[in-house]
């Protein structure tokens, strides 16, 4: 049975999305944008009584602080100095978002298009990806359960996670989903930011630090005809395999 036919089963049994008690781990969800990873990550931390990390997140807070600074994003030295000097922090609830740079409130501004096409260039330097790895396990050590999410989790940060999953669709699906959450309705809108996905891809799956890939281990789930409730159910009802909890 396909992952995308497991997780419609599982869902049609359960819509209601009950709550699961007794997880202790790790959950590592990564993947390319536009796959729906924050709104399920979010959805699998509240089932599972977990704390939330989107590391996704910390790299666009970089990034912000890369642009107020003036630098270059592509001169890696310039960047790694600037985000050393940095405070980055975020919250770890599923509930709400919290992203602070230097004690500003970024969580919305990470989420514009400036930050959006420069994050790239930005996360692929070497030391500021040593730096904010380091900050996420401390974040996850603090944790009992966890749900992570990012693009080099279950490589890199979480070699040893409990569960592991790598969330994919169809390029189109992607497009078609992010320009929702950004509110683009046009047809050049949509295909402007089908085009941006296609070259985080590239650019992310390229770089020589961290790459974006599935571990050998992962999961793979393909959410292209499967909506946010389905895709949920299939990762809580993994977590719960992992550890042999009831749901």
């Amino acid at each position: 049975m396909s992952e995308r036919q497991r997780a419609a089963t599982t869902a049609r049994g359960d819509r209601a999305l009950s709550p699961v008690g007794g997880f202790r781990g790790q959950v590592t969800l990564d993947g390319p944008s536009g796959t729906g990873k924050s709104s399920v990550a979010r959805a699998v931390a509240a089932r599972l009584g977990a704390s939330y990390l989107d590391t996704g997140a910390m790299y666009r807070a970089a990034t912000v602080a890369v642009l107020d600074a003036g630098v270059d994003p592509e001169d890696a030295e310039a960047v790694a100095h600037v985000v050393a000097g940095t405070r980055i922090e975020v919250g770890t609830a599923a509930d709400t978002e919290r992203v602070e740079v230097d004690g500003t409130d970024v969580a919305v501004r990470i989420r514009g298009a400036e930050v959006t096409r420069t994050v790239s260039a930005v996360s692929a330097v070497p030391a500021v990806r040593r730096r904010l790895v380091d900050q996420q396990r401390s974040l996850v050590a603090a944790a009992d359960a966890v749900v992570v999410e990012g693009r080099d989790i279950g490589t890199v940060v979480l070699p040893d996670a409990t569960v592991k999953v790598y969330l994919t669709a169809a390029p189109e699906a992607r497009a078609q989903r992010r320009a929702a959450q950004l509110g683009l309705t046009t047809p050049d809108e949509v295909a402007d930011l089908a085009a941006d996905l296609r070259r985080r891809d590239e650019y992310d799956s390229r770089r020589a630090d961290s790459p974006l890939r599935p571990a050998a281990d992962a999961v793979v789930v393909d959410s292209t005809d499967l909506d946010r409730d389905q895709v949920v159910d299939r990762v809580v009802e993994l977590a719960c395999s992992a550890v042999e909890v009831g749901s």
